[in-house]
């Protein structure tokens, strides 16, 4: 559904989810409901469904003060911002490039669960010297204030990607001088507190409440499952940043003499295993002159393929994307995607031919690094679409890699 802007600041588009709006009923229909069975001597219905409604839209409304300051920071340090979405309890942030430093990452980490404080010190200051505790504002004050202190509780816990888990990794980061050994932590900080959590729910499913039993299982089962993605990841991180195109596989290059002539290149042409190969390098005593599409045959009568050589229909080699067999494997993504033959050739370090490489072929030896060994009939359909395996988008990743600085 079509996030509703609601303003612009700093160039930065500032959104609403329409889901928003139901959750806002829900929280309000949910606090009125607590206060009718609580404080029903004091406050008539009506009255119920005002102080929830307002708790829920004040709430919401210091969620978004505090986004727009901490979005401020953010600038300052580095990042660059292209919309926010809020969600009610909290907001996703579309970032083109991260902060670059560990100091900077401490700062913007801290100024949501701060802001979160100041504002919840301030509300139950004013609740508690309010002349009536009674009146529904100061109820309302009250409840936005426990709730701004349990924000602010909630974004502290070093997880995922909540304030707490940034602000750990950041300060691990900080003072090892290693980005990668506080994000490891954290994960296994991650990992550690799902299985915990995922424990304690099978304990309450059968001992307790089997409802809060589900929820918690389900929730511990969710983080040990993202803790292992995670892992997944940095894993590919490190095969794309350390791994060389020289450990891949190359596909050989199909060979043509210059003086064969057009029947003879035919022949070549109909014994072909990969139906989407089209292109033959022309040698010349071995050594590489050019390259031929096997489309120049369309372009002569068959009456004349004895009398035509392929060494005459000739291109240069260069007319290729190419890389070095020593460039990095996240190079040689970058320059696949550019090439429009879904394909790059790679030279040895005197320029010279070793064959070429494809999506299939970097996908299968990303796969292979991370212990999984396809089976052929997967290869095979992967390499006719020239797709790289079980989806796993590669460019995606070096473009995520790069906003965050890890290239």
């Amino acid at each position: 559904m079509r996030s509703w802007q609601i303003f612009k600041i700093w160039g930065i588009p500032f959104k609403i989810h329409p889901y928003w709006f139901a959750i806002l009923f829900l929280f309000a229909w949910s606090i009125s409901n607590q206060v009718n069975f609580t404080l029903s001597d004091i406050y008539n219905t009506k009255e119920a469904w005002i102080i929830g409604f307002l708790t829920s839209f004040f709430l919401l409304s210091s969620i978004i003060s505090h986004e727009v300051l901490h979005t401020f920071v953010a600038l300052n340090q580095g990042v660059k911002i292209k919309k926010i979405t809020f969600y009610f309890l909290g907001a996703i942030l579309q970032i083109d490039k991260y902060c670059q430093t560990a100091l900077g990452n401490i700062k913007i980490a801290l100024v949501r669960p701060l802001l979160c404080f100041a504002t919840a010190f301030i509300l139950l200051l004013i609740s508690n010297y309010s002349a009536s505790q009674e009146l529904i504002s100061i109820n309302i004050i009250f409840r936005v204030g426990i709730l701004n202190l349990f924000l602010g509780l909630l974004n502290l816990i070093p997880v995922g990607s909540l304030d707490g888990g940034n602000l750990l990794k950041s300060i691990i980061w900080y003072f090892s001088g290693n980005k990668n050994k506080g994000r490891n932590f954290l994960n296994k900080v991650n990992l550690s507190l799902s299985f915990f959590l995922l424990l304690f729910g099978i304990v309450c499913l059968f001992r307790f409440n089997f409802y809060y039993g589900v929820i918690l299982s389900f929730l511990g089962l969710f983080g040990v499952n993202s803790s292992k993605s995670e892992s997944q990841f940095f894993k590919i991180e490190n095969i794309l940043k350390f791994s060389k195109v020289s450990e891949l596989k190359l596909k050989p290059l199909r060979k043509i003499e210059f003086d064969s002539n057009f029947r003879q290149f035919n022949t070549l042409i109909k014994n072909k295993k990969d139906a989407s190969d089209k292109y033959f390098f022309v040698t010349n005593n071995g050594r590489w002159t050019g390259v031929v599409d096997e489309n120049i045959l369309k372009n002569v009568s068959i009456k004349k393929w004895e009398r035509n050589f392929v060494g005459d229909f000739k291109k240069p080699i260069d007319i290729f994307v190419n890389v070095y067999n020593n460039e990095k494997l996240w190079i040689t993504i970058e320059r696949l995607e550019k090439s429009s033959e879904g394909f790059i050739l790679v030279l040895n370090a005197a320029g010279i031919p070793l064959g070429v490489v494809d999506r299939t072929k970097i996908g299968n030896f990303v796969m292979y690094k991370l212990g999984f060994n396809l089976p052929s009939e997967i290869v095979k359909k992967f390499s006719f679409k020239n797709q790289y395996p079980m989806g796993i988008d590669l460019p995606r990743i070096i473009k995520l890699m790069k906003q965050k600085g890890d290239l």
